[in-house]
This record gives structure tokens, sequence and C-alpha cells, in this order.
């Protein structure tokens, strides 16, 4: 609608205008609350004024109930009561008259009563009264010989009864008492007050009360000044508040209706700007432009957000093709990087296949060599190097494995001095082919860790062998083990404790070196894949830079924490593994076998073997080497010949490759199972498959063992003499 022609075409004058009009409402409102708070300021006015007049009215009955006490004082202390106590003759003569005399005190009407030490009567005043209960009252107070004062119950009401003993220096006790009273009710609180005694317990009750400044003898009684009691209360001002609240509500309902009409009116251009940017999220930002009228602020927006929807048109064009590149490269990226996880699986199964022949050819030429030191000096060199390729194969697929999450961890208790053992045996040949140092330095008491036995050696081996591979030749290595809490004969003292109470804790292992150390600009990345420092011209280090890779990746998977520090270049290096601890395991008896790596010699029966595998120099070279152990050795290169040969003449043991054309090694092994003498034989995988779900195929498709291209001699050994065992001389 148009606007009407008084309204400024200006938004800010606008918003003027509708200021002015709220503060209008305003000063109305402000009246009204005005009134409330002088009316508010008046019934306080008049509560300070009442509460005056109970602080007069106290004071001035605080001031009688001293004139009295201190009145009675000056009479218990006087020679005519203390002659009275021991002259009976006088009594009459002067003890009467002079109580008599004494009648009222600021106006109040006293009554007094002289006796002995026993409460008993010796005179009184005219008019004095007491009943039994106050002179019960009496004799408990002359047994307690303190001043006191107490309100009874009288004929004419409340009667306020007080006693005054009279001691003297000469006894301890009293000799005899003033006893006296007053009726409360002769006592002037003021018109509309009333005196009230004891204490109060209710805050609106103490609100409106005074206490009395009484004397001491009368405090316990707790007087107060009640009032004013027949006050009404103070009429309010002349203010019709119904009326006020009618033209209250009127104004309000008023002012909302005009609010919002003039809200519409005020804010129309900038409601047409709205709508607009409700509709441009579903129109695009190509088809629709906001549009430019109303109030010249609003039209200047409007224009501005138009050529701000002109940039971002072209600035969306710009990002969808953007993102359009980003999305092709994220695929090719995520391609890529499956690719190279496939090529590192089959680049470890292709490396193998060719090492398996060189290093059973190696392990022939050692057994012919005979006196020839340059043949065996040849075979140690292929034994080696084919050893040390196997490694960089296994770092290889490591890595890939770790990158995927496919690592199984085989989780046990393990005493940290046997990984510390088994590590440092795995790295000795390079630390001693250097000449260096290595210090070993384990706790006294025995410390358990949770983890695979083989992965945490890998670990500790592998920087170990970093450390003997980037320090010059007779360099110093040390390896150390500290139990968290450790801090000399009392840190050792507790951490022994705990081990016995099977605490958990931290262990840490940190490997030391004297190295050349590395550069801070390489320390935050020195755990990151293919991360290497400097190394010379003749690369006498070596390596590919997976090794700290994978220990953090292993590390990290039995819930520890790996860390390196250096000083600089030349200036060594230590790595730390904090990995957590766990009580020791309650262990069975240990059987009497001989250790792991103890050589076991061939059996004494030569075996029937059958190396089927589809690599001709593979096949021939293990044949060959099995054959100088002393077996009788058939080679057949796929499942159908295997399968022939098998049903000519039934072998104890099974070798078989497992990437068989045709029929694969696991299919033939099946097979070989179905057979009539199926669960006789031995059946040995001999793979470049190495992860363990290849490992558990193997294992369902009826495998007893499982081994990695090129195959440990000395663990075939092992292997060939259970099975000289399983088929003594004279089985057939």
């Amino acid at each position: 609608m148009p606007l009407p022609r008084w309204l400024p075409a200006s938004l800010a004058q606008r918003f003027a205008l509708a200021a002015a009009g709220l503060a209008a409402a305003a000063l109305v409102l402000t009246t009204l609350l005005a009134f409330w708070l002088i009316d508010g300021q008046r019934e306080r006015a008049l509560q300070a004024l009442a509460e005056r007049e109970r602080q007069f009215r106290a004071a001035a009955v605080g001031s009688d109930l001293r004139a009295l006490a201190e009145r009675m004082q000056e009479i218990a202390g006087s020679t005519i009561l203390a002659t009275g106590l021991v002259d009976s003759a006088g009594r009459e003569t002067y003890l009467s008259p002079f109580l008599g005399g004494i009648r009222q005190i600021n106006g109040i009407r006293v009554q007094v009563l002289f006796t002995d030490f026993e409460g008993k009567e010796i005179a009184r005043n005219s008019g004095a009264q007491f009943d039994a209960a106050q002179l019960v009252w009496l004799r408990r107070m002359l047994e307690q010989g303190q001043r006191a004062a107490q309100v009874f119950s009288g004929p004419r009401g409340a009667e306020l009864v007080a006693v005054e003993p009279m001691v003297y220096s000469r006894t301890n006790s009293p000799e005899g008492a003033l006893l006296y009273k007053i009726a409360l009710a002769d006592v002037n609180v003021g018109p509309g007050m009333r005196l009230e005694w004891g204490h109060r317990q209710h805050a609106a009750a103490l609100a409106q009360t005074t206490p009395v400044p009484a004397p001491p003898v009368f405090q316990p009684l707790a007087f107060s000044v009640r009032g004013p009691l027949d006050e009404q209360p103070a009429a309010p001002l002349e203010l019709p508040y119904v009326h006020v609240l009618g033209l209250t509500m009127l104004v309000f309902s008023a002012l909302v209706l005009a609010g919002a009409r003039l809200s519409r009116v005020l804010t129309e251009d900038l409601q047409r700007l709205e709508r607009f940017s409700s509709e441009i999220m579903s129109s695009g930002l190509a088809a629709e432009r906001a549009p430019e009228g109303g109030s010249t602020e609003v039209a200047n927006l409007a224009r501005s957000i138009n050529d701000m929807l002109c940039r971002l048109d072209a600035q969306r064009g710009d990002l969808l093709a953007e993102r359009e590149k980003l999305h092709q490269l994220t695929q090719a990226l995520q391609q890529a990087d499956r690719r190279k996880d496939d090529f590192l699986a089959m680049l470890g199964h292709e490396l193998r296949n060719p090492l398996a022949p060189i290093s059973a050819g190696a392990h022939i030429l050692l057994k012919l060599a005979g006196n020839d030191p340059r043949v065996v000096r040849t075979s140690e060199v292929i034994a080696r190097q084919v050893r040390h390729m196997t490694k960089i194969v296994d770092d290889l697929l490591d890595v890939s494995r770790v990158t995927r999450g496919l690592v199984t961890l085989e989780q046990a208790t393990l005493d940290v001095a046997e990984v510390v053992a088994a590590s440092v045996e795995q790295a000795r040949p390079l630390i001693e082919g250097a000449r260096h140092e290595l210090s070993v330095s384990l706790p006294p008491q025995a410390v358990y860790v949770r983890g695979d036995r083989g992965r945490l050696v890998q670990v500790l081996s592998n920087l170990l062998s970093n450390a003997a591979r980037y320090t010059a030749a007779g360099g110093r290595i040390v390896l150390r083990c500290e139990v968290e809490g450790d801090h000399g004969e009392d840190g050792g003292d507790r951490g022994d404790a705990r081990a016995r109470d099977g605490a958990a804790g931290e262990l840490r292992l940190v490997v030391q070196d004297n190295g050349q150390g590395i550069a801070a600009d390489l320390l935050p990345h020195i755990f990151e894949l293919f991360t290497q420092g400097a190394r010379s011209a003749d690369r006498s280090q070596g390596g590919l830079g997976l090794g700290l890779a994978l220990v953090k990746n292993l590390v990290e998977l039995h819930g520890g924490w790996v860390r390196a520090d250096s000083p600089g270049p030349g200036q060594g290096a230590t790595f730390t593994i904090g990995l957590p601890r766990v009580a020791a395991p309650v262990l069975a008896p240990e059987p009497a076998d001989a250790p792991a790596h103890t050589a076991v010699h061939p059996p004494a029966r030569p075996l029937d073997i059958v190396v089927v595998d589809d690599n001709l120099d593979a096949a021939q070279t293990l044949a060959q080497w099995l054959q100088h152990e002393g077996h009788s050795v058939a080679v057949a290169h796929d499942g159908p010949a295997a399968l022939q040969r098998a049903q000519a003449h039934w072998p104890q043991v099974f070798i078989l490759d497992i990437g068989l054309p045709g029929m694969d090694g696991w299919e033939l092994a099946r097979r070989l199972r179905l057979m009539p003498r199926g669960a006789e034989a031995m059946l040995i995988a001999l793979t470049g498959y190495g992860q363990q779900a290849d490992r558990d195929r193997a294992r369902e498709a009826g495998f007893q063992h499982h081994l990695v291209k090129p195959a440990d001699p000395e663990a075939l050994r092992r292997l060939l003499a259970t099975a000289g065992a399983a088929h003594p001389p004279g089985a057939s």
C-alpha cells in the first residue's frame, strides 16, 4: 500500500517518530509509577511514626520500672529494715509506719511485704495482699539468694512481683527479703498500646513490638510495648485504582495496536526485502534480484544485495567447478590408495617368490662348499641379503596392514625382561657388527605388560636397529626399563611394592644413543611414513623410512605412546615408549621342553615329501635343499599333478604353494584331506601371502602349518622333525 505523505522517506526519521510516540506512552506509565512510589513512601512514614510512638512508650515504661527497682533496692538497704530484723519490739513503733508510707512510685500503687530469712511476714504496707503462690515463689528465691521478678495472675489481671534479698557482709545467705508487686494494668503504656512480656517467636509479632529498656531484675521477663492496637490503617490516597487500571489497559492496547500498525507501515519495504531473501534460497542466485524501492536506506541496501548476488553467482559457478575437480581428485586419491595397498600386497607376494629359491640356493651352496672359503662367504652374503630383503618386504606389508586397520594382536601377559632379551637378540648382529657398546638396565622386580610378544619385540628391535644404524662405529647404546614412580631407592621400593600387589601403572622403555641425532625441524615428523633424516651419499644406513611409523602404530595399538627427543644433530637421540603395566599372571609350571631356538636335527628316517610350486626355480631349489637334508622329494607344479602323484605314492609331508595356476593351494589341500589317507599327512603352506587372513584360510583348508617365503630353514627342520616323530620307521 502507498505510504502516507506525512511519513518521511528516511527510515531514521520514521523511527524517530515512533520513538516519540513510545516516549509519550512511557511518560504516562512513569507518572503512574511515581504515584505508586509516593503512596508507598507515605505508608512507610506512617509505620515509622508508629515505631517512634512505641519507642517513646517503651522508654516511659522502662523509666517507671527502673524507678520501682531503684526505690525498692534503697528500701531493702535501709537501716530501718535491718533493725526490724532483730528488734521485734520496735516493729509496731517505727517499722509499720515506715512501710505504710510506701504507697506508690511514679503514680503506680505498690504493695510491699517485709519477711525474715524463712519468708515469714514481719511487716507490710497497708492494703498489701500476697497469695500463697507468690509466697512459695518468695521462699524459693530466698533459698537461691538472688534478686528476681515474676508475673503472676491476680484479681486485677497480671501482677509484677519482685523480691529484694537482704544480704549482709557477715552472712552468705539472705537475712530477710523485701517482696513487692504492682498491677501491670496500673502501668501507663499510652492509648492503643499494650504491655507484653515473654519472648516472641514470630517475625510478624516482633515487627509490631518494641522492647522495654528495663533494669536487670526485670530483663528476663522481656517486657515490650505492642501497638498501636486500635489505630486504623492509613487511608489510601484518593486515587481510583480501578479507573487507573482500566486506563492503563486501554493505553496498553492502543499502543500495541498502534505499534503493530506502525511497524507494518515502517517496515513494509524491509518485509519485501525479507520475502525476497526467503525466495532467493529456492530460486537460485542467477534468477532473482531484490526490489529497489521504499526508503532511501532500504533502496541502497537492495542495490548492495543485488551487486553481492551477482558476485556470489559468479563465485558459485567457480566453487561448483572447483568442487567437481576436488571430487574427482578425491576419487582419484582413494583409488590410488586402494591400488597402492593392493600393489604392496602383491609386491610382497611377488618379491617373496624369487627370494625363496635364492634363500634355498644359498643354503645348498653352504652345504656343498666344503672347505672353499669363497663359496662359504658368498653363501653367507646371499643369505644375509635375503634376510634383509625379507625384512623390507615384511615392513612394506606391515605398513599396508596397519594403515588399513588389519593388524590383529595376539594378546598375552608378557614379562618385559623376556621381550627385551628377544629384541636384543634380534638386533645384536647389527650392534656387534658396528662394534657398539650396548648397556641394558632392567628393574630388579619382574614387570608385566599386556600385548603381542612378536609385535613388541618388533617395536623394540626396530628402535635398537635404528640406534645401531645411525650411530658411528664404536658408539654407545643404552636400553633401560623404567617403572612409573622409580626415583632412587625409595622409588624402587615403591615400584617393588606395586609389583607385588599387582597395582597398575606405566612402564617406560628408553633407547638412547650417542649417534648423529635428529634435526629440530625433522623431530615432529619422525614417526610419519617414509620420513628419514639426512643420509650420507653411500646410503650406509639403508631403510625406507617405515620402521618408526610401524613403531608408533603398533605401540598405540597396545594402548601406549612413543616419543622421540634429541638435543640436535650430532648429539644422539632418545626414543621413549610408554606402556600400561598389568598384574603378574598366575603361571602354570613350565614344561621341560627344549628352548624354541634350539637346533633340531633331521629325523633318523628320511621322509617322503611332495613339493608343489609353479615357480620352477623355487620348487627345484627347495627340493635340492630337502634332499641334502636326507629326505626323498618329488616335485609337482600344479594341483592335478600333485593329486596324481599322491594317488600313485602317498607321502608323509606336502609342502604346497598357495598361488598355483588353476587349482590354488587351498583347494588342493581340501582335496588331499578328502583322500583315503588324507588325515595322515602333514600339510605345510609355503607362500608369499603372510597376512592373518591368509593363515586363517589355510587352517580352514586343512593346513597344519603356514610358512612365509622364504622359509626359515631352522623352522622347516623343526616341522619335518615333528613329522618324522609322527611317522617312525616301519610306519606306512
